[in-house]
């Protein structure tokens, strides 16, 4: 199942279906930043600190940024920051589903605005 609440949306809608979804996802997921990418990008880490992370996740399965604060390599507030950039960063759903040419630019912001004021009714 879709583990996206738009995504779920369009699909309830009948708008797209889970196979337009989900290949949007895997193209959300190719073109986001891991957070050891953003960084570096943004000179928080080092390429060496971030192999010793992911090195110790090996042994120690927890998040990226978790290891990355106990190693003493970002603070709280550096992965707070990184967590929003690469946020901000991500390409979002809907348009993806727009240059896949599933829905409109037109579609999509009905459907946007719509789809916000049921989530705010929760």
């Amino acid at each position: 199942m879709v583990k996206n609440r738009f995504g779920q949306f369009l699909i309830s809608k009948g708008i797209v279906d889970e196979a337009a979804v989900l290949k949007a996802l895997d193209f959300q997921r190719q073109h986001t930043f891991t957070i050891g990418q953003t960084a570096i990008k943004q000179h928080k880490l080092t390429v060496r600190q971030v192999l010793t992370i992911l090195n110790t996740q090996i042994v120690a399965p927890k998040p990226f940024g978790e290891i990355a604060v106990e190693l003493g390599y970002l603070t709280e507030q550096d992965l707070s920051d990184l967590l929003d950039l690469q946020s901000q960063n991500k390409p979002y759903l809907g348009e993806i589903l727009v240059d896949m040419g599933k829905i409109t630019e037109e579609q999509l912001n009905s459907l946007l605005a719509e789809f916000n004021r049921k989530t705010a009714e929760i």
